[in-house]
């Protein structure tokens, strides 16, 4: 039950990363579990497929014949065409999906999830706690000035102290370098985003082989079979009625009957396979628009100083001097790097800009503190003479 109750909170959405990611690893496999546990059970506590018997057959051979032929698979004829003498012939026109269709869910959620989970896995070896950060700042509390002024402060203490121990750890492993140059969870978030794609575009591959089709583009021909008023009777796709072949044993001899059934769960199944397409369709634009929106911004020098920027000249506390520009790159690129710019761009995603506009103002004047005591420790000391009088003081009278 332990193990169950972590495995159910883990699934809960968890504001380390932005609504693109929610919708791939929390809404689309809710909504793919919701369908899953419909479609079960219609298949498993209803009636998913009825079949029309010949007079002699008994009320346990009429229930034998429809178990056996939802299991062993049906397979589809127009109405208009004779039934091939030929076995084989009919074996090929099976459909067989029809009884996999909750657990081929279940499977496309799990991999709607994966992505997510190498997120978690590996982001806390950056040694920067983003769920925790970015919870602290989405604390409503955060409405009240004393409130946020020490959630900022606690914040901007952690990421300082952490960005300072990426720059000056000397650690071994396949990530010390990303660690040691500070991109290492900007590049592992392009990586999450970019699995995001890849899997959504795999599920495409899934659905189309999954349910035998020879349409590439499996809802945009569905469509337009039925503006065109091709039913399934026609195109096949979802048939509501096919046959059934199967043999009894009789006094030793082998007797081969064949069955006209009707597929009542294959009516849900278009319907929801109707909508998880185009869901699929809508996520897969979503999340390949949100990655190049990510990329541009990652990897774009001068939209990194103009979004840290932003938040400081709302504060008024530039005053176009001619070294502003200089200390404002050198605290985006040196001092905060790609991970930290990352950090407070997710950090405005989740909890908002007031919060992140006093964060970049505590980080800026942290900064600015640090600067002032590197340049007066490596200010040269004043001469002194041979007498020990420093130069421009006054010789004292004799």
């Amino acid at each position: 039950m332990i193990f169950l109750d972590k495995f159910l909170q883990g699934l809960k959405p968890q504001f380390d990363d932005d609504i693109v990611d929610r919708l791939n690893y929390y809404y689309t496999p809710m909504l793919l579990v919701i369908f899953a546990l419909t479609l079960s059970a219609k298949q498993y506590v209803g009636q998913p497929i009825q079949c029309w018997i010949p007079a002699q057959f008994t009320g346990a051979w009429e229930q034998y014949s429809e178990n056996y032929c939802f299991v062993q698979n049906t397979y589809f004829l127009p109405l208009t065409h004779y039934i091939p003498r030929d076995v084989q012939q009919r074996e090929e026109r099976e459909i067989g999906y029809y009884q996999w269709v909750p657990f081929i869910l279940g499977l496309q959620g799990i991999l709607f999830f994966l992505p997510s989970l190498i997120w978690r896995l590996l982001n806390w070896q950056s040694g920067i706690a983003v769920k925790g950060i970015v919870q602290m700042c989405q604390d409503v509390g955060n409405m009240q000035y004393e409130k946020r002024s020490s959630s900022v402060t606690v914040v901007a203490s952690h990421l300082l102290e952490s960005l300072k121990i990426q720059r000056n750890l000397v650690k071994s492993g396949p990530f010390a370098s990303l660690l040691h140059q500070g991109k290492y969870l900007n590049l592992l978030y392009l990586f999450v985003k970019s699995s995001y794609c890849l899997q959504v575009l795999i599920q495409f591959v899934i659905l189309n082989n999954f349910l035998g089709t020879n349409y590439t583009f499996w809802g945009f021909e569905i469509l337009r079979d039925l503006a065109n008023g091709r039913e399934w009777q026609e195109s096949g796709h979802f048939p509501r009625v096919t046959m059934c072949d199967f043999e009894v044993r009789v006094l030793g001899n082998k007797h081969r009957h064949t069955v006209q059934c009707v597929l009542m769960i294959n009516m849900f199944n278009e319907k929801v396979y109707l909508f998880l397409w185009w869901w699929f369709l809508v996520v897969a634009l979503v999340t390949i628009g949100n990655l190049i929106y990510w990329l541009a911004m990652s990897f774009s020098g001068s939209q990194q100083d103009s979004f840290i920027v932003q938040y400081l000249r709302a504060q008024n506390v530039l005053d176009n001097s001619p070294g502003e520009k200089q200390a404002t790159t050198k605290f985006v690129h040196q001092w905060l790097r790609k991970d930290g710019v990352f950090l407070i761009r997710l950090i405005a995603s989740n909890a908002g800009d007031l919060i992140t506009t006093d964060l970049v103002l505590k980080l800026w004047q942290s900064f600015l503190e640090e600067e002032k005591e590197r340049n007066h420790a490596t200010a040269p000391p004043p001469l002194e003479d041979v007498d020990g009088f420093k130069y421009g003081e006054k010789t004292p009278l004799a």
